[in-house]
């Protein structure tokens, strides 16, 4: 170990051997629900009373709405979208997410909750028609956004908006998520990205004045990708005056093209020492400019006060209900995932039943680590007092064996009743997780 390595120091020498973008995960909720060598429990209709009788204890809820659909296919995203369709096919999985809604008005009266967030994301919420773009939020924010504290954030890409859109956006959307990745054309280029690094400073310059809340993603670790291209980057994020940002480090999943990429050439990724600093430099532009990190990953200007769809489901575990086809729906105690087929998924709505492929147990070292997890990532401790009362003192010294060399390395901090990242390791913090769900195998 090289001494005065801020990026190394207490860590074993060989602590980054094998660690990759290929097992690197950033949201890895579904990996706890999927770990151990029990399957996933193939969904019936005799299930539907217990899957709702799950929330009835839950006072606070967020809802997600899916619109998986893209004009883009980069090469890093994993997630689960298709081509845009015509408008009628369009609208009948639209009409079919509603009228699951009203499925759940009816079951577990989810009009009448306490609804904090809704987030709308895909695919690309943004790449429908006008006029349904202004059907859905209308429907949904009207519907469920009647709390005052409710945020509403919707997803959407630079090639995808237009004035009328954003004139739409503005009436009912607090946060702006833009997937702008790079501001760097090569990049762009590289990860499949239509837009140019100066269409999505113009956009900015228009959206930004007009949104309490406008964040940037941008994607560290990629092909060919130099510190300094990453941090020019950042900075001219931070010149656009956006008020919140949401930096990744690249995951490299079996199903997107980057994977061939980086069979083939590995060495043209920067390694994970680098994307550590990539992280930690960042982070110090960012807070220099005024920016505080409020979830790991995640840095807001002073005049936002909260990432609050990220801080119900993690820190507070409330219930994410959501709505499309091949998506998560979880809370503290349970996960169970939607039917993938578009077909299949209208059917079961059309029919009056809960579009559900399968579910997961959630037993009680999940459950445990579950609470980790949204802890950790939400920058807030973890609570032996807390672990103790949910899940026994038992789990508490299994979980406390599995970190002690965190803590011995400094990584993790430990007093009376807290364990919590160090700060000066925060980009540890998906190392631990994945670490602490592969005891549960």
């Amino acid at each position: 170990m090289r001494k005065n390595d801020i990026f190394t120091a207490a860590l074993p020498d060989n602590y980054f051997d094998g660690k990759d973008g290929t097992n690197y995960r950033f949201t890895i909720l579904k990996d706890i629900a999927a770990a151990g060598a029990a399957a996933p429990v193939p969904y019936d209709d005799s299930q539907q009373d217990s899957i709702l009788d799950l929330y009835g204890k839950y006072k606070d809820f967020t809802l997600y709405v899916h619109f998986p659909w893209c004009i883009e296919h980069c090469s890093y995203c994993h997630y689960y979208r298709g081509p845009v369709l015509k408008q009628d096919e369009l609208k009948r999985m639209l009409s079919a997410e509603q009228k699951l809604a009203h499925i759940m008005d009816e079951q577990i009266d989810l009009k009448n909750r306490n609804i904090n967030s809704i987030y709308f994301g895909g695919g690309t919420p943004t790449v429908i028609p006008t006029n349904l773009l202004e059907e859905a939020l209308e429907f949904w924010v009207g519907r469920y956004g009647r709390n005052g504290d409710c945020e509403v954030c919707v997803e959407s890409s630079i090639i995808t908006l237009r004035p009328k859109k954003i004139d739409i956006l503005e009436k009912y959307v607090d946060r702006l998520s833009l997937g702008i990745q790079s501001f760097d054309d090569r990049i762009l280029k590289v990860v499949d990205r239509k837009h140019t690094a100066e269409q999505a400073e113009n956009m900015l310059k228009e959206v930004v004045p007009r949104f309490p809340s406008v964040n940037i993603d941008l994607i560290y670790g990629l092909y060919e990708q130099s510190l300094a291209d990453w941090l020019k980057s950042v900075e001219i994020g931070i010149d656009t005056g956006a008020q919140s940002f949401t930096i990744y480090r690249l995951d490299i999943r079996d199903v997107p093209a980057i994977i061939s990429t980086f069979r083939e050439q590995p060495e043209k990724f920067p390694d994970e020492r680098m994307c550590r600093r990539m992280y930690e430099e960042a982070k110090k532009m960012l807070e220099g400019a005024g920016y505080k990190e409020n979830l790991i990953g995640w840095f807001l200007l002073p005049q936002v006060k909260d990432t609050v769809v990220y801080r119900e489901r993690w820190e507070k575990q409330s219930p994410c209900i959501a709505f499309g086809p091949a998506l998560h729906n979880y809370a503290a105690d349970h996960f169970y995932e939607t039917l993938p087929d578009h077909e299949a998924y209208i059917a079961a709505v059309e029919a009056g039943k809960l579009p559900i492929k399968h579910s997961y147990e959630m037993t009680p070292k999940k459950q445990l680590t579950w609470y980790v997890l949204a802890q950790w990532k939400s920058n807030s401790p973890v609570y032996k007092s807390v672990i103790t009362q949910r899940f026994g003192s038992d789990l508490l010294n299994w979980f406390s064996g599995l970190v002690k060399n965190y803590i011995a390395w400094g990584v993790l901090k430990e007093s009376a009743d807290k364990i919590e990242i160090n700060e000066a390791y925060n980009y540890l913090l998906e190392w631990v997780l994945i670490e602490l769900i592969d005891s549960l195998k």
